[in-house]
Parts: C-alpha cells; structure tokens; sequence
C-alpha cells in the first residue's frame, strides 16, 4: 500500500528526504577533504567521491547527527527538501542543522542502500533507498516506512575543502519495508 500524505505533514512526522546509512562512524566528525583523499580543484569530481561523501551524508543522517552532515555543506548551501517548496528551503549551515534536528528526531532503525552515482562536472546524482520507522508517518504496526530518494548535488571548493554547494531532493514515501528490485541502483 502506498501512503500519501501531504508533504507538510511528512516533515511534520519527521519524514524527509534525508539519506540513510549504516557504516563508518569514523567519517562523522572529519572534515570531508581529507579522509576521501581527493584534493578539490586539483583533479575532477568522481564517483568515488560522491560516493564517500553519500556514505558521511547517510551515516550522519542514521546517528541523528546534525553537526557532522552540516559539516558536508559549503557555509552557503542551499538545501532543498522539496524543489520549488520556498517552506522546504533551507540556505547555510545553520538552517540545514536545524532542518536536520527536526526532521530526524522522530526516527529510528535507520537503514539504507545507495546507488552509483552518476556524475558530470561538479554535478552528481545518487539514488538512494531508505527504511526507518516514523510512527507519526505509519502509525500502525511496526512504524516502518520505505523512502526511494534521488539527490541531485553541485559541489564547489570552500577553503581547501570540496563540499556540497546545492542539495535537490526527489522522493517518495511507501509504508512498510520494502526492498529494491533487482538491478536498482546501477549506473
């Protein structure tokens, strides 16, 4: 069965395109030049890249730890949950930080899976597969829900850092857990 709420009321339940992860908590309070070994401007944005700083995002996110996925985000940033949505907006780390606080704190069990990403320029998109339970988005059962999200990113150089600069978020909601079908994520 599918759910479809408004998305207000998502955010509301602590629902939001935010990726998940499951692995290197060592990543959560680095700075994200040095441990992916990548020197910005020095050579071209790769999937390899994109990927260690997807796998940072979705730890982040799995945690709850709104300082180290801020910390992925060039001062600037310019977050958004849901394109077009002014309300789901958010620009500079401060106003990323506390989108992130909100709508991560009535989740749990995070879990995910992550595409290839697909890059060009400094330009990457990653597709992304997340379970969790949010009560307030199914509050029968067991609370599980399944988000198939793809983030479009732009990344820039800040300091010596490369960091994300945009976040576009595209995705939708499925009660239950569910799994990918086969094949999913390749690029």
């Amino acid at each position: 069965m599918t759910l479809r709420p408004a998305r207000r009321s998502l955010f509301r339940a602590g629902v939001a395109a935010v990726p998940l992860l499951t692995a290197t908590p060592a990543l959560a309070g680095q700075a994200v030049a040095a441990p992916f070994g990548e020197q910005p401007g020095s050579q071209a944005l790769t999937r390899a890249f994109v990927s260690r700083w997807t796998t940072a995002y979705l730890e982040a996110w799995r945690t709850k730890d709104a300082a180290a996925a801020v910390r992925l985000f060039a001062p600037d940033a310019l977050y958004e949950a849901v394109p077009g949505d002014e309300s789901q907006t958010y620009q500079g780390r401060d106003a990323i930080g506390r989108y992130w606080r909100d709508v991560t704190s009535g989740q749990s069990d995070i879990g995910y899976r992550q595409g290839t990403p697909v890059v060009t320029g400094d330009r990457a998109a990653v597709e992304m597969w997340v379970t969790l339970r949010a009560p307030a988005a199914n509050p029968d059962g067991d609370h599980w829900i399944t988000l198939i999200e793809t983030n479009v990113l732009t990344f820039g150089t800040v300091g010596s850092e490369r960091l994300c600069t945009r976040n576009s978020e595209y995705w939708i909601l499925r009660t239950g857990r569910q799994d990918p079908p086969q094949g999913w994520g390749r690029a």
